[in-house]
């Protein structure tokens, strides 16, 4: 009875995180059941983890579509990518990365890599000499004292972001009086990759779907965290699909016991989500991955 109520609270904290879009909710999920719980099965950590993963989505969409943070042609791109991606890392994953230390290895290098690379994008000053990322930046700061200024914790209708072009070749979005574009080819492309990853070490992925999106595609902070949650949300079913179909096996009285502390803290993130700036997410984000990843390695 202890080891479930230790996994409710610990999945109502990384709830709270998976729907702050940062990054690292799966991850200090997968950390729990690794370190916490003591679950030997690396394959059922990862179907369990993208089993909450999903769950969390379930309430965090509906609250950052109200709140007007979403790009459905991004999302929806990006989805198509990284559904096939879900698939074949699932797979691959099942059929070599099933030893518990093998796992640990690959999930440790992963997440110091991603933690060094966020905190790269926070603090180094190179950064902020890109036009384009400096421009997505300060869209999202506008937009974030606007919304501050009102008292509410949404937009007003009009200023929503609305795609006034999709095409194979290019998409662009209007958004805080300014114009955004992405190549939807390249999102589809960078969904199969961060998918195929997320599934193979069973996390969600957002980890990198949010750098990918804000540095690589440029969108603002403000759309990307909405975003790269719900694009994530089809390509994790079908991996939880693939798992199960592989004759994974899941223990469903720990899924019955975490499922309501991941939607409680996923509940809580979008609401308290406003009163942090882009920079002091990142950096909380990157720390606590970088402290995982190192231990993983070397322990």
């Amino acid at each position: 009875m202890a080891h479930l109520l230790i996994a409710f609270g610990w999945c109502t904290f990384a709830g709270f995180l998976m729907s702050m879009g940062g990054g690292g909710g799966g991850i200090l999920v997968g950390v729990g059941h690794i370190s916490v719980l003591g679950v030997a099965d690396p394959n059922m950590i990862k179907v369990i983890n993208q089993i909450l993963e999903v769950s969390s989505r379930l309430v965090s969409v509906p609250l950052y579509h109200r709140q007007g943070r979403l790009v459905w042609s991004l999302a929806l791109t990006f989805g198509i990518g990284a559904s096939m991606g879900a698939i074949l890392g699932a797979w691959t994953s099942k059929t070599y990365l099933s030893d518990m230390r093998a796992y640990r290895g690959a999930f440790g290098v992963l997440v110091t890599f991603v933690a060094a690379r966020v905190l790269y994008e926070g603090w180094a000053k190179g950064a902020i000499r890109n036009l384009g990322l400096r421009r997505a930046r300060e869209a999202s700061d506008r937009i974030h004292q606007r919304v501050r200024a009102s008292g509410s914790t949404r937009l007003e209708t009009g200023a929503h972001p609305r795609t006034v072009l999709l095409t194979p070749r290019l998409a662009r979005v209007h958004f805080g009086e300014e114009d955004f574009e992405f190549k939807p080819l390249a999102a589809a492309a960078g969904g199969f990759a961060i998918s195929f990853v997320g599934s193979l070490v069973g996390v969600g992925g957002g980890f990198l779907t949010t750098p990918f999106m804000a540095s690589v595609l440029l969108f603002p902070m403000y759309l990307v965290v909405g975003t790269g949650i719900v694009a994530l949300m089809i390509p994790l079913a079908i991996s939880v699909a693939t798992y199960l179909l592989l004759k994974v096996h899941v223990d469903w009285t720990l899924v019955a016991t975490e499922i309501p502390g991941i939607l409680l803290g996923s509940y809580l993130g979008p609401t308290f989500n406003r009163y942090f700036n882009e920079k002091a997410l990142k950096t909380f984000v990157a720390v606590v991955l970088l402290g995982i990843g190192i231990y993983y390695i070397a322990f």
